[in-house]
């Protein structure tokens, strides 16, 4: 075990609360570009930063979790159903992340899931549906009430309609430079990530 990852053990109680919340909405800004390009390394290369940041693990560390991460979103993406067998990945992915023992795994995994099938499923309108579940995951992985982190969940759902309304409506298509939704994703993931901040670190 790294100096990184015996810090991680040793302040459990904390576990990811340390992050820069601006950064992080950058990097998932970037990552959602990549995963709508079709641009599968780019996409890998900005979670292991982004995994890096917020976790505070090792670079071999976020390598793995990325890479099981980056793989069952690409897999979700080409899919067209049986969406559940994806789960194992995103479990494994979470798990190399070093959480404290507290935190509900197959919880954890069933919303990070179940937020990319709702909006997959409803469509359009699946903001509030997919807001949900990521709240629900937000309150398992940080072992908080969910009413604390129920905001940060919401924008992040809108952000995920803004970007798919906007691509919808775009005539470049969700490869495009995205101009017309792109900003708005932007300030609603900074927003998300400021709320979350706040709501981990009381």
């Amino acid at each position: 075990m790294d100096a990184v990852d015996e810090q991680v053990g040793q302040g459990a109680a904390r576990w990811g609360t340390d992050f820069d919340p601006d950064r992080l909405a950058l990097l998932e800004l970037r990552m959602w570009k990549a995963y709508y390009r079709r641009q599968p390394a780019r996409l890998f290369g900005t979670l292991v930063l982004a995994l890096r940041e917020q976790a505070r693990i090792s670079w071999p560390r976020a390598v793995y979790a990325a890479g099981l991460l980056t793989r069952a979103a690409v897999g979700f993406a080409r899919s067209t159903g049986d969406y559940d067998r994806f789960a194992p990945d995103v479990a494994r992915g979470y798990r190399a992340l070093g959480l404290p023992g507290s935190v509900d795994l197959e919880t954890v995994a069933h919303e990070e899931l179940r937020w990319w099938v709702v909006r997959r499923e409803i469509g359009l309108a699946a903001g509030a549906a997919a807001g949900e579940s990521i709240a629900r995951l937000y309150a398992a992985l940080y072992n908080v009430p969910l009413e604390s982190v129920s905001e940060a969940g919401r924008l992040r759902g809108v952000a995920a309609e803004v970007r798919d309304r906007g691509a919808t409506a775009d005539p470049d298509g969700p490869k495009g430079e995205g101009r017309a939704y792109w900003p708005e994703v932007a300030r609603l993931l900074g927003e998300s990530y400021r709320s979350l901040s706040r709501a981990v670190r009381t």
